[in-house]
């Protein structure tokens, strides 16, 4: 054997070695914890712990000149064994004591299946009880056939078919108990098997209309009760029928309106002198309206221009803005010097803020005259109204002018007969 296999062997003892006494150590601890709860060891498991030290010591001494390469893999292999052993025994006397604390290799969560695709496989997840399944009526029921064995399914059986004969009883075709049977005629004794009826759906607008018919119906009784009463506060005392019976209708002229300036009856006309087919392109399914002439005084007149409809905003604005050029042209005028400037417009509300200092001074003195040029303001007003108020002389002559005026264009008049 070459120094290089003989160096990688001791390595590899040396390292199994140091693991296994690791595994030692932490076995010692869990015993020692877990002394009250774990049972008594075996005799075989007693015999193995003393041999382990011995075994260990005799390896560590290194490998006997007999000894080959391959004896000493087997003995190294066989340690392995018994140590995976022995912790396997350790691991499930730690999880059968109760409050012993829990690996990490225990804390870890099962490996998630995956399919082909590379995705969680969640049916697998289900088989393997990872994710629980839903527990429902019918698992219960698919759980209680599982353990059941199933019975084997019985041979389907032959469907008899009932004829239903509907005998005739004899009293029936006898002719001294049933004197309605004829037996000349062929129809078939048998009587006839009811029919389905289709369906016949309700048309809409159905109970409407007779809705609309009732509510008729009653307005025109409650119409020929008003019309009874009304009767009979007039005073007549007699009978007054009212009844769809009574309400007649009345015959049809002999001649109609219209055509009894040119004829008294239908009768005297000659239907023989009448062509059809002459008249046929003058009587269609239109109406014909005649197209409307203006007389010729409005034909003559000037076009009428309507003033233009304004909402209540747009007049006020209107009216605004007419104020607003008339008093710039009368500042105009008071800068030049053509015209005086009106006095302030003193009242009793703007007293104070107009006067200021005069008013404070002597206040009974300045609303005194502030009344008597409020009182003269109201006069020249009311006076102005009158200047511009007609006479009835004047207003007379204006209300002719304007009928004047009007007979330019057309004359109306009233005829009475």
């Amino acid at each position: 054997m070459s120094d290089f296999k003989q160096k990688l062997i001791e390595a590899k003892r040396a390292e199994v070695l140091a693991t296994l006494a690791k595994f030692q150590k932490q076995g010692a601890i869990n015993s020692q914890q877990q002394s009250a709860a774990r049972p008594p060891p075996s005799q075989q498991q007693q015999q193995q712990q003393k041999q382990a030290p011995v075994n260990n010591k005799k390896s560590a001494s290194g490998p006997s000149n007999g000894s080959s390469t391959g004896l000493n893999l087997i003995e190294l292999q066989r340690r392995i064994a018994e140590a995976t052993s022995r912790l396997s025994q350790s691991n499930n006397a730690v999880r059968t004591t109760p409050g012993a604390p829990l690996r990490v290799s225990e804390l870890k969560p099962p490996a998630f299946p995956v399919d082909e695709s590379g995705q969680i496989d969640l049916k697998a997840m289900m088989d393997k009880g990872i994710i629980p399944r839903r527990e429902t009526p019918n698992t219960k029921a698919a759980q209680r056939n599982k353990q059941t064995p199933a019975a084997a399914p019985s041979p389907p059986r032959a469907q008899k078919r009932k004829l239903l004969l509907e005998e005739v009883p004899s009293d029936f075709t006898d002719p001294s108990k049933n004197p309605y049977f004829d037996p000349s005629l062929g129809a078939p004794i048998a009587p006839k098997n009811r029919r389905s009826r289709p369906l016949k759906f309700v048309q809409p607008g159905k109970y409407i209309d007779i809705a609309n018919q009732e509510r008729a119906k009653a307005q025109l009784e409650k119409l020929k009760q008003e019309i009874t009463e009304s009767v009979k506060k007039a005073g007549m005392q007699t009978e007054f029928d009212v009844s769809d019976k009574a309400i007649k209708r009345d015959a049809p002229p002999a001649v109609e309106w219209w055509d009894a300036p040119f004829t008294k009856t239908y009768e005297e006309l000659n239907d023989a002198d009448i062509d059809p087919d002459k008249y046929e392109t003058l009587v269609t399914m239109y109406i014909h309206h005649p197209v409307p002439i203006k007389p010729p005084s409005e034909a003559n007149a000037p076009p009428i221009i309507k003033s233009l409809m304004l909402t209540t905003k747009e007049r006020k604005k209107l009216r605004r803005q007419t104020r607003a050029e008339a008093q710039k042209e009368k500042r105009d005028k008071i800068r030049l010097g053509l015209i005086e400037p009106d006095p302030p417009k003193v009242k009793i509300s703007n007293l104070m803020r107009v006067l200021g200092e005069e008013a404070v001074q002597d206040p009974t003195k300045v609303e005194a005259r502030v009344r008597r040029e409020m009182e003269q303001r109201q006069r020249m007003h009311e006076k102005a109204n009158e200047q511009r108020k007609l006479t009835p002389e004047e207003r007379r002559a204006k209300i002719l002018s304007k009928l004047k005026e009007d007979q330019k264009m057309s004359n109306e008049v009233a005829v009475f007969k």
